[in-house]
Order: C-alpha cells, then structure tokens, then sequence
C-alpha cells in the first residue's frame, strides 16, 4: 500500500492533534491543499493573507496546545509570513510552516520562474532568509527520506515548542511512500536524564524544606512547553505564597488562598512587592526575564536564594543540572512534595485599590474601564490583548479560573491579536468538542492602530461557522504607547479616522447593525457588557467600539514607561 507524499504530510500533523490549516493558496502549494480533504478530522482555514494566516496558527497553537499550522506558497508567500513566525519563535510557540516551493526540476536550472529574484536565482534564498526564525526545518527532496524528515521536524517543533519549517517542491506532492510507516506514531517523549532529574528532585526539595519564607513564582515558558497543568498541581501541593509575571498571568488559579498576585519588580498592585521581597527563596517556573515580563528590567532574583526550573536543565542557588525537562520535572517534584511540611506563613492581606480619581466622572475612562472589566470576564475564556495600552489593562485585576490570557509581552507585534482571535476560537471549538471542556468566550481587546494592520481577518471569522469572538475597539485616536513614549502631538502617531459600525456591513455580517455598538460614558459600557450577545449567547462576530482619550492610559504602562532603559 502506498500513499502520496501529500497525503503522508497531513496525516502526521493530524496525528499530533492539529485540526485546523491556515493558510492562503498560490501556484505552488494548490496540490497539495487538494490532500487535506483526503485526511479525516483536516478542515482548511484560509485567510485574507500569509502574515494574518501566521498569527491565526500562533494563536490557535497557543489555545490548543497543538501545532498551529499554516501553508503559503514559494517567495512571496512565505516572506510575507515571516514576521509572525519570528513572533512565534521568540515566544516559544508550537507553529509548522509548510511551503509550497518550485518544482525540483527548476530549482536545479536556477530557472526565472516567478516569485523569484535576479536572472539565474536561488530559489532557495527564502529559505536560507528563515533561518533565524525558525528551530528546524525538513527540505523533501529524496522521496525515501522524505517521511522520517516530516516525523523529526514535527518532533522538534512541539519537544523544543518553537516554530519549524517544511518545504515540499510541488513535484515531490505526488510522489509515493508507504502507508505502513503512519503505523508507527511519532515519538514525543522528551529526552530526560532520569538520575538527573531524580538528584534535582532531591534539591529543590531539600532547599524548600529548609526555606523559612519560601515563595513561588510561575513564568509564561512554563505553560508553552505543556507544563501548565503540572505548575498549576504543585502549586496546590506545596500551598506556599504564589506569584506570577505578566506573561504566566492565569497560570494559577487566582482565587486560590496562597495566590498573592502578579510580581513585576517596581511595576505592580500596592503590597505585592513587599511580600515578595520577604522570600528568602523562590522557586522559579519557566524564567523568562524580558522588559515588559520585568517591570522594565525592575524584576530581580538573588542567584543564591533563588531555584530555576527551565526547559532543559535546573538551577539551585547557582548551580546547574542539565538533562532534565521542565514538564516531567514539575509532574514529578509535585508528587515529591505531596504531603511534605513546608514552612507556609501567611501573608498579610494585599490591600485593595485607591479609590480612582475620576470615580465621579460619567466619561468612560482606561483604569476605571478595566477594573469593571474584570467582572466581565468568566471561567475558560481567551483574552487576547493586542500591545498596546490593552495588556496592561487586563493585567492590573485578577481574572477567574481556567481563563488564558494572551500577549505578545516580547515580540509585540501591532495588529497580532485580531488573526490570533480566529485561531483561539478555531481551537477552543475543537476543545470542547474533543474533550467536553466548556466552550469559553474569545475575548479580543485591540487598539485603532493595531485593528488597521490586520482587520480583514474579521471577514474570515464572519464567514465560518462557529467563530464568534467578541471585539473591544479602543479608539483612542492613534498610538497611543508611542505618544506616551515620544511624540504626543507628533502627526507620526496619528491614524486615519475610521468608522467602525462600517466593518461588519463590509464583511457580510448577517446582523451588522445589531452586532455593533459604540461606547462612550461608564454607563453605556456596563449595559454593554450586560447584553446577551456578550455573555456569549451569539452565533457571530460581536464587535463594541470604546471611546476614550487619546492620552488614557491605564497606570502601569505609563510607570513601565517612566522605567524603561533610556527613558
């Protein structure tokens, strides 16, 4: 029995628990689309370009768990796409490029086919432009090797959680190779050191067994490399003070009694700082000491006082272990410490916020806005913050259980969140269809200047069936990040006006009119957040456009901006 090439690609990537295709289609890469309708449970997900395609798969990867996937074709499909693997690559997302190239036959004659450059080109100069953006890649040109090739990128991608690339010539689509090789799954066993593992164990144990103060702290790495339920299980193991960074925010249950808050070095809610910086150690998940993941570089650990748990190896006061694998080492230390007496103070309460200044204002206002908004949010719902003044907004108030929050806190890409929104409901839809998980909301919150680069995915998320993200427009007239930073009048921060209520209409939206409203004043916000349409009872698209001033900012970003190197 044999198969096409084509058909073997895509049933691996099903295997591995992707569903969903992005992609746009081109010359090259149109056969072997044809091979996704062959494999059961493969549905193709187009998008309205190659950029917004990247970002849909870093979303659905993200949400899903799974290796978000997207195809393009040679050249100028696959550079167009670039940016948001690069954004995938420095956050440690699971994405597959799959890319259409020229037939082998013309590569070897360097031949002037389009989407090339120069009059005898390499067609594999794009390929050599993706080096820094990707972790591997399989280039199938040898019909034998060519399935192991498929298997051992797939397998980097989700052991190493960064991106991988695979080119397929358009002639090698139809070559054959034998079925009986999907017999043999691929293997995604992590390669642990198991007595290293075991003498880390031993450590940590014995460090927080001696630890007066011991505190933890859960960093966003921790949950891309599939570790998120293990952190989550060892934090109501050992019951001691739990801190977050931005980027691990709903990582832990934040109504537990141990969780303190989100630790940002100087840049945090009043009290949190203090409890802190009363650990005489910390146990740390998933480091990742980025400037907007550090209060600006504020946010320090002392080496000697201090425990790192990363992907590859473990740091104990200041000394390394390699071989070990941050999944099964937390799975492990979890039941390690099970039933171990640590030293648990209690912490004195984090007092509540300052009463706002303009708490008699009528006018809708950024601090104001997101501590309200916080009540809006419930159980299993994808909040996606666009950069901008929107993370820091989500980030300064608690949010429930099982939520997930998403943002670029280090790449920080404008215009990321909107395409990202069609993977996250893409992937939560096979969630709970898969597992029985309750269906969560997508709640998108982008800025006017960040909805500009990418808006046109809102006609994908129209168009197909179950996608119905809910999407918070703050209009406040520009950048406003870059104002705050430099420029606040400067006409390099303004953008086009646009009128919002027109979008919907522009995208066949079935009730445009009713799927729009624009916010002004406190009141009209809380009556929108009210709606049923909101709380989830829609069938699409819902988008509220939030007029604020251009200036509004929510507290933290304007301290992180006081902070920053060089400000």
């Amino acid at each position: 029995m044999k198969i096409t090439l084509g058909r073997y690609l895509w049933e691996r990537i099903r295997e591995v628990g992707t569903r969903s295709i992005m992609g746009v289609p081109g010359d090259f890469n149109l056969q072997l689309l044809d091979y996704i309708f062959e494999v059961e449970g493969l549905k193709w997900v187009g998008n309205q370009n190659e950029l917004n395609a990247a970002y849909a798969a870093d979303g659905y990867a993200r949400v899903k768990g799974a290796p978000g996937c997207f195809v393009t074709t040679h050249g100028v499909g696959e550079l167009s796409a670039m940016n948001g693997v690069a954004g995938s690559n420095a956050e440690h997302v699971k994405v597959i490029h799959v890319v259409g190239q020229t037939l082998r036959m013309m590569q070897k004659n360097h031949m002037m086919i389009h989407h090339n450059m120069g009059e005898r080109p390499d067609h594999q100069v794009h390929n050599k432009s993706a080096l820094h953006v990707r972790v591997d890649a399989a280039e199938l040109w040898d019909t034998e090797k060519a399935p192991a090739e498929i298997d051992r990128v797939i397998r980097e991608c989700i052991l190493q959680s960064h991106p991988v690339y695979i080119f397929i010539p358009l002639d090698m689509v139809w070559e054959e190779v034998p079925a009986n090789l999907l017999n043999t799954k691929i293997d995604l066993t992590p390669p642990v050191d198991e007595e290293a593992e075991k003498n880390a164990v031993d450590s940590i144990k014995k460090a927080l067994g001696e630890a007066k103060t011991p505190a933890l702290f859960v960093d966003g790495v921790t949950r891309q490399h599939g570790a998120l339920e293990a952190a989550r299980e060892l934090a109501d193991v050992i019951k001691i003070p739990t801190f977050s960074s931005a980027w691990g925010k709903s990582i832990i249950d934040e109504s537990e009694p141990y969780w303190v808050g989100m630790y940002n070095g100087k840049v945090n809610r009043p009290g949190v700082k203090e409890v802190m910086e009363q650990s005489d150690i910390v146990l740390v998940l998933g480091n990742f000491p980025s400037d907007l993941n550090t209060g600006s570089f504020t946010r320090g650990f002392d080496q000697k006082s201090t425990i790192y748990i990363n992907e590859y190896d473990v740091e104990i006061k200041g000394r390394k272990l390699s071989g070990t694998h941050i999944k099964s080492l937390i799975e492990r230390l979890a039941t390690a410490m099970a039933g171990t007496a640590l030293s648990r103070r209690t912490c004195a309460a984090i007092p509540p916020w300052p009463p706002l200044a303009e708490a008699d204002s009528t006018t809708l206002t950024q601090d104001w806005m997101w501590c309200r908004f916080a009540s809006f949010l419930r159980p299993y719902d994808v909040i996606l913050a666009d950069i901008g003044t929107a993370p820091f907004g989500v980030l300064q108030n608690t949010v429930p259980a099982h939520t997930h929050v998403i943002a670029q806190v280090y790449w920080g890409s404008i215009g990321y969140a909107v395409p990202a929104a069609l993977g996250s409901e893409l992937a939560l839809d096979e969630l709970h269809h898969e597992t029985g998980r309750p269906r969560g909301r997508t709640v998108l919150l982008t800025g006017d200047g960040s909805l500009a680069l990418t808006m046109q995915e809102i006609a994908t998320m129209i168009a197909k069936d179950g996608v119905k993200p809910l999407i918070f427009v703050i209009n406040n007239h520009g950048y406003a990040v870059e104002r705050l930073i430099h420029g606040e009048e400067a006409p390099y921060n303004d953008i086009p006006p646009n009128k919002y209520a027109h979008l919907l209409p522009l995208y066949n939206h079935p009730d445009s009119a009713g799927a729009f409203r624009r916010v002004e004043t406190k009141a009209e916000f809380d009556k929108v957040l009210q709606l049923p349409a909101l709380q989830g009872d829609s069938d699409n698209v819902q988008m509220v456009e939030l007029m604020l001033e251009k200036m509004d900012m929510p507290w933290m970003i304007k301290e992180m901006a006081r902070l920053r190197p060089g400000a």
